[in-house]
């Protein structure tokens, strides 16, 4: 029977309960057109219950991006491993439950091939780093947090709490007087250093040089300001501290944009841009393969931002979270592995937060940091007494 012959094609779907998409597979590209659209758009109308085959036809295996009258799909059954597709929007959203069956592969063979990731709770378990008890707030790191301005005074302060919550031992920050005073007023673990001016300038990195020796990772960037000076401080300070660990974030994403060679000078700078952001330091693309190709060519590590976060390290190789900060680096000495704890305690965060998502903001996020820390102290209480597998 042929496509166009829709009238009859449409009578024999409009009495299925179960209808089963099996035409494309994951190396479709290209978008979906004439009768096979018009066919899918009207199955997409239907009450019936629809099931995919590896991946709905319409959604790229690889990026997750869609052609219009894609399949939308309430399981998806796909074979040996999960696609990227399936986890990355605006593909996930076609894809409805997603289950991996072995279909006879090996599950270690399968596992060897992977060249990327889904961040999930076994992942975040081997990575989480010990809290012995007889540990105490030196033990944890110790995070500096430069930016801020008279514009822009509580992004700081989002930081610092964020690495607090996050269990870091030591919060410092360097911003000018309102970030200070927001930072004092609010969160009295922290020591808040002030600038002399108004804004952050080439100026400041003297006053830095002496607390570097006690700072393990450095937050660069949030509510500075795009100022000439301000542009400056930032490379400036990325090229003086060779040795530090460095999270970039806000505008000081916009002042390594002047200058990309700063993200070359070693291997510990992590970026979070969102696909904006990304995109004024790619040339305006923000695709998965360019921003995997932006990585492995600046040898540098970057969390591209979005419903479903990537984290891609210096080789090219990503991450995937679907969990819908830089404490973690302070704790770990692990760019790498705090890139992945920070994006999934992040987004564990505001899923577990007992706030509306239509009224939870960045601080709220925060505070329910330890929920998620308290959900993992259960689940290795239980796995020590037997009571999961």
């Amino acid at each position: 029977m042929d496509l166009e012959e829709t009238s009859v094609v449409e009578d024999l779907l409009k009495r299925a309960d179960i209808i089963i998409d099996a035409v494309f597979g994951t190396g479709f590209h290209g978008n979906l057109e004439g009768s096979i659209a018009k066919l899918f758009e009207f199955v997409n109308g239907l009450k019936a219950y629809r099931l995919a085959v590896d991946i709905p036809s319409g959604v790229s295996g690889f990026d997750g991006s869609v052609s219009d009258s894609s399949f939308k799909a309430d399981k998806t059954v796909t074979f040996g491993l999960a696609k990227v597709g399936h986890f990355l929007y605006p593909g996930c959203g076609f894809c409805g439950e997603i289950l991996v069956e072995s279909a006879g592969f090996p599950k270690k063979i399968m596992n060897s091939l992977a060249d990327s990731e889904v961040i999930d709770e076994e992942v975040i378990s081997a990575l989480l780093p010990e809290r012995p008890r007889n540990s105490y707030k030196g033990s944890y790191g110790s995070v500096l947090v430069t930016g801020g301005s008279e514009v822009y005074t509580g992004a700081p302060y989002l930081s610092a709490l964020g690495a607090f919550r996050s269990g870091c031992g030591m919060v410092y920050s360097y911003t000018p007087g309102g970030s200070a005073s927001v930072i004092r007023n609010n969160l009295p673990e922290a020591i808040a250093l002030v600038s002399d001016g108004d804004f952050l300038g080439p100026g400041d990195i003297k006053h830095l040089s002496k607390l570097m020796d006690r700072i393990d990772c450095v937050v660069v960037g949030p509510g500075i300001g795009r100022k000439e000076d301000s542009v400056e401080f930032v490379l400036q300070l990325l090229r003086s501290f060779p040795d530090k660990s460095f999270v970039v974030d806000a505008d000081g994403l916009f002042a390594i944009s002047k200058d990309l060679s700063v993200l070359s000078r070693s291997m510990e700078i992590v970026i979070t841009p969102h696909p904006g952001e990304f995109g004024r330091l790619n040339e305006g693309r923000t695709d998965l393969e360019s921003f995997m190709k932006f990585c492995s060519i600046h040898e540098t590590r970057a969390i591209l931002k979005g419903a479903s976060s990537v984290f891609c390290d210096a080789s090219g190789k990503i991450s995937i979270n679907t969990a819908g900060n830089t404490s973690f680096a302070a704790q770990t000495g692990d760019l790498d592995k705090s890139a992945i704890l920070g994006m999934y305690f992040m987004g564990k965060a505001a899923e577990l937060s007992r706030i509306s998502e239509s009224s939870n903001s960045a601080s709220r996020i925060a505070d329910s940091f330890s929920l998620v820390f308290k959900q993992f102290e259960q689940n290795a209480k239980e796995r020590l007494h037997g009571t999961r597998p």
